[in-house]
């Protein structure tokens, strides 16, 4: 989606950037989450959602990742990952979901952070995208990086 958005000059508004609060670093892997939080609440679709991102590996990495980075930055993790996100191609600007004032003013915050090459690299890496099983196998990665060139279709790179 992403190239085709490029190729068409689309603008990308990614919605929930935070992944449901698991990038605010609010979450920690194998304890039970606050009953005032989504992945605690009694909602079956946030306990559905939040079990599944719960689930892998490579986001609990990525959590750990942002949670590095705010340390080492002086911002919270909420600001990293709305920092990271704002700053990928195409992006317009992350739909946030502040639940309270002072999340608003946290989200807020991140228009005036710049993270470096290598906090942004180090994120990109942790967060790549694993495909699996059809349509996210060896074929379905190489349709998401096709890309359109002079009416012809063609290999690419972001």
């Amino acid at each position: 989606m992403v190239p085709a958005a490029l190729h068409n000059g689309i603008g990308l508004l990614p919605w929930s950037p935070l992944a449901g609060g698991f990038l605010t670093g609010k979450y920690q892997r194998g304890t039970t989450p606050a009953p005032d939080t989504r992945a605690g609440s009694a909602n079956e679709l946030y306990q559905y959602v939040s079990a599944e991102y719960a689930s892998l590996d490579r986001n609990w990495a990525t959590i750990g990742e942002v949670v590095r980075v705010a340390g080492e930055s002086g911002a919270t993790p909420a600001q990293v990952a709305l920092s990271w996100i704002a700053a990928r191609p195409g992006v317009t600007a992350p739909i946030v979901g502040a639940r309270t004032l002072a999340q608003l003013h946290d989200s807020v915050a991140a228009a005036d952070l710049t993270l470096d090459d290598e906090a942004a690299a180090a994120l990109e890496k942790v967060s790549a995208p694993a495909p699996g099983g059809y349509p996210y196998g060896a074929f379905g990665t190489t349709q998401r990086d096709r890309r359109l060139r002079g009416g012809s279709q063609a290999q690419g790179e972001l």
